[in-house]
């Protein structure tokens, strides 16, 4: 199989950490989504990340269908043994999604700054909004527990912790989680956490 990939895509990061906490082999192919690379573009024709050929040629494409696949390919380690992993997840999609647009908006609307905006400031108050029920997620259901490296919740919050981390360092409006901090503090020392930091 070979996986395409960016060093910065949260989308791309979850579904090669998935990979890797399956235990597949794969090959990385590491592209430019932003430059139409042609061999990417070959193989989705939307020119985004990720993308993974299967050894018999098919095409998979969006990080959550990939994770769809690779559940039903190898079952254990669960990566969504519940509802409330399902909803915790969802919460760390939806910062990463209004994070990933947000970083889309700038690229576009030049020269006037995209995060002061009324869709820029919506997507902030997403990503914030979104962070503090996660937050809470984990207070209420994970409390005194250590995430599951290998689950789409704890995948889906480092991915997105990292990439507000990555994208708005330094913001006044970042919203400190020690709760979900704590519970994903085995998960980050992971190696397919640690090899798949964006940079």
């Amino acid at each position: 199989m070979r996986l395409f990939c960016s060093p910065t895509s949260p989308f791309a990061r979850v579904a090669h950490i998935a990979l890797r906490e399956k235990g597949f082999e794969f090959e990385l192919a590491m592209v430019d989504p932003w430059t139409d690379d042609p061999s990417l573009q070959q193989v989705n024709p939307a020119t985004r990340v990720p993308a993974l050929v299967l050894d018999d040629g098919t095409v998979l494409t969006e990080s959550l269908l990939i994770v769809q696949w690779l559940e039903r390919q190898c079952p254990a380690p669960p990566l969504f043994a519940d509802a409330k992993v399902l909803q915790r997840a969802g919460l760390a999609i939806a910062v990463i999604e209004a994070a990933a647009q947000t970083i889309m908006g700038r690229r576009t609307v030049a020269p006037a700054p995209f995060d002061e905006t009324a869709m820029g400031l919506r997507r902030r108050r997403a990503m914030v909004q979104s962070m503090q029920h996660l937050e809470q997620a984990v207070r209420q259901d994970c409390a005194g527990h250590i995430a599951s490296g290998s689950s789409l919740d704890a995948i889906t919050a480092v991915v997105a912790q990292d990439y507000l981390q990555l994208r708005f360092a330094g913001a006044p409006w970042l919203v400190p989680t020690p709760a979900l901090d704590a519970w994903l503090v085995e998960a980050r020392q992971r190696p397919s956490y640690i090899a798949t930091a964006p940079h």
